[in-house]
């Protein structure tokens, strides 16, 4: 536990009443309050329908307590992500039951901010500043995206500059010790030039308590930072140059033994650290032209990973730890040509995209040997790994929106895509006793391949309202190695390909008070990538299931019955299971549930506008029963569980001041399962908390 945190409570708790004693005696001003809009389903124009697309605006994601990307679990049906709080390393993002695995496959859902691509998982960015809004499109992404989206994108749009100075102050302190302070401007510098820039500064203690050292196991603490300046030369043309930063330097990853009698602390000899840090600078050109226009955008991003430091037995003992040190470095470029063509006629969009990845890694690891025949008492045996894996994208996609009818759309979509991947690996080993262990052979090898996906769609219109939607795609994630073994054999593993449906309906406008979609889906998934040990060994590795079944339902819907009354809802149900596919051993696997992929999600919401200023808002959030091994081992499952949260606000004159509680019913689960060590991630307890904000 640290003596004093990023915040001062007291003089957080001063600048809370500062606004109310400013007030004193005045009439409140009522703020309205935004409503939701149902625009993610029938889209802008009012003919592309995007019946996969879950939209949350800022207050969607405060209501939901998404702060983080680790939170937007269920903020889409069927859209999971697990994690250790390890702000990004080795998350698990699942949808529809399309997933990365924890080290080494290429992303199944893409991350975008603002049209700029991330690389792998790990090194997606955790914090959110200066949202605009955020939306989950689930299901292959053939030709609206450069980034390979087999499985679907997390789009993320950030605050422009308008024509005046806005600004966003936002104080929070609540339960552990928990303080944060989050700004964010923009506006016009002159007539063709504007700025957006954002700060955040979030510090905890943590949530688990290491009994043997007597302290908090996995405090936090963590800085981001965002900008961008803009430039119009002239009416039809836009230049931005952004950046991005975040540096955090945490405790422990939040790992607890299953067999604790309390999951809430660990006895670890070692309390572990976890130091990362993400840069990320990019420069887009958007040029308009009669015919259409034209976006090209490139970006530079480095994340760092120094170190990762873990306890793997979690005891007093020294009987194993981890130390890793992983760092990724990519380039993206993308250019994209869309047609401007009025709603009713013919659309047209086309692009290339260019990525080149290298991801670099030294992982050390020692732990003792249970003494056998030939292993004496006491043993620790230590062994270090160092790969360089690289991956080179070339792609091209392009689609075509077709009116068949006044009433009748048809999509096509296809993408060419050139995959180049390569590896570097060396490994030695040594132990205390000085016995000669020979080290494995140097392992280099590379391998490219060419990939086609192609999307068919029809939305029909069957009224004003009420629309009919059906699609159809064929997509794939890329091949590549595994940088813990020396097998050739099982370093490399193949590409998954996917063979996608969904059919469903669409009900709103943009004007009405009750607007969503309920949808049913269905994939059949060949050469499913997920990774796991190797029997008698510490390999870990990338595998490719032969076959995967993916099927479930999907609910979406935004209603205002009254005015100052607004509920929203996303729900989804999956069935993602192994049809032909045998563990490690040989033994067959049928109709297991895959790992990583909840039996269903749930967030659902209800806001009140009281009135003169007063609002109150509730959410539940659900997730069903959770695999994390293939063979669907109870002690390796989390059943299903749900979460409650609050808020109370009060909003006058710019200034807003919120009591807020969340996982009210202090659930306890684990978000993420190592059958490996046999050791879980249990989710944040309840926590209380007061937050205060100006904007102008």
């Amino acid at each position: 536990m640290r003596s004093q945190t990023l915040l001062n409570p007291r003089a957080l708790a001063a600048l809370a009443l500062l606004p109310l004693a400013g007030l004193h005696g005045a009439a409140p001003t009522t703020t309205v309050m935004s409503p939701f809009r149902v625009e993610a389903e029938t889209g802008v124009d009012g003919v592309r329908i995007q019946p996969s697309a879950a939209l949350l605006n800022p207050y969607l994601l405060e209501q939901h307590g998404i702060q983080q990307l680790q939170d937007l679990s269920g903020a889409a049906p069927n859209l999971f992500l697990s994690n250790s709080d390890t702000r990004g390393f080795g998350d698990i993002i699942a949808l529809r039951g399309v997933t990365n695995s924890i080290f080494f496959s290429s992303p199944g859902v893409a991350l975008y901010i603002d049209d700029v691509p991330s690389g792998s998982v790990s090194a997606y960015p955790s914090s959110l500043l200066n949202v605009e809004s955020l939306s989950v499109k689930a299901g292959p992404q053939i030709a609206d995206f450069g980034r390979n989206a087999a499985g679907g994108v997390i789009e993320v749009r950030t605050r422009e500059p308008g024509s005046r100075h806005q600004g966003k102050l936002q104080l929070d302190y609540g339960s552990f010790n928990a303080s944060s302070a989050q700004a964010s401007f923009e506006g016009p510098l002159s007539a063709t030039t504007g700025y957006s820039v954002g700060l955040g500064l979030s510090d905890r203690e943590g949530y688990l308590t290491n009994t043997l050292l007597k302290r908090t196991a996995d405090d936090r603490r963590a800085v981001s930072a965002r900008g961008a300046l803009f430039w119009r030369p002239d009416a039809a043309t836009r230049v931005r140059l952004a950046f991005r930063h975040e540096t955090s330097s945490d405790d422990a990853t939040r790992l607890s033994s299953l067999f604790s009698p309390d999951r809430r602390a660990t006895a670890a000899n070692l309390n572990g650290e976890t130091s990362v840090e993400r840069t990320q600078f990019s420069a887009q050109v958007r040029r308009r032209f009669n015919w259409g226009s034209l976006v090209a955008t490139s970006a530079r991003q480095e994340w760092k990973l120094d170190p990762s430091l873990t306890d793997l037995d979690l005891s007093p003992l020294s009987l194993g730890s981890s130390r890793v040190v992983q760092e990724e470095q990519l380039w993206t470029h993308e250019v994209r040509l869309e047609s401007n063509a009025p709603a009713g006629q013919a659309r047209w969009r086309a692009g290339v995209f260019y990525s080149d990845q290298d991801t670099t890694g030294d992982a050390q690891r020692e732990f003792l040997v249970p003494p056998s025949q030939f292993v004496p008492p006491g043993f620790i045996q230590s062994e270090r790994t160092r790969f360089d894996l690289g991956q080179r994208t070339w792609a091209a996609f392009a689609g075509w929106d077709q009116p068949l009818t006044a009433a009748t759309l048809l999509r096509l979509g296809a993408r060419l895509e050139d995959d180049a991947t390569s590896i570097d690996r060396t490994k030695v080993s040594s132990n205390n006793f000085r016995f000669p262990t020979p080290p494995e052979p140097r392992l280099v090898r590379d391998q490219s391949e060419t990939l086609a996906s192609a999307s068919a769609g029809l939305q029909h219109r069957l009224s004003p309202t009420l629309n009919l939607v059906a699609r159809t795609a064929v997509a794939h994630k890329p091949q590549g190695y595994s940088g813990f073994t020396a097998n050739p054999a099982l370093a490399r593993f193949g590409r998954e390909r996917q063979w996608a449906h969904e059919a469903g309906l669409t009900f709103g406008d943009q004007r009405s008070r009750f607007g969503g979609s309920v949808l049913a889906y269905w994939s059949v998934i060949r050469d499913y990538q997920f990774e796991r040990t190797v029997p008698n060994s510490t390999d870990y590795v990338v595998v490719n299931a032969p076959e995967v079944l993916s099927r479930g339902l999907e609910a979406k819907a935004m209603w205002s019955p009254v005015e100052r009354v607004w509920w929203d809802l996303q729900l989804g149900y999956a069935m993602t299971t192994f049809e032909d596919h045998r563990d490690a051993r040989g033994a067959k696997l049928l109709d297991k549930q895959v790992p990583f992929v909840p039996r269903y999600t749930l967030r659902t919401g209800l806001t009140l506008d009281l009135g003169r200023g007063w609002s109150v808002n509730g959410s539940y959030q659900a997730t069903g029963r959770t695999s994390y091994d293939e063979r669907n081992t109870a002690t390796f499952q989390q059943k299903a569980y749900g979460l409650v949260n609050a808020q109370l606000r009060y909003r006058v004159q710019g200034w807003t001041v919120a009591v807020y509680g969340h996982n009210l019913t202090n659930r306890r689960y684990d978000q993420f399962i190592n059958p490996e060590i046999f050791a879980g991630s249990p989710g944040a307890p309840r926590r209380y908390g007061v937050q205060l904000t100006f904007e102008y």
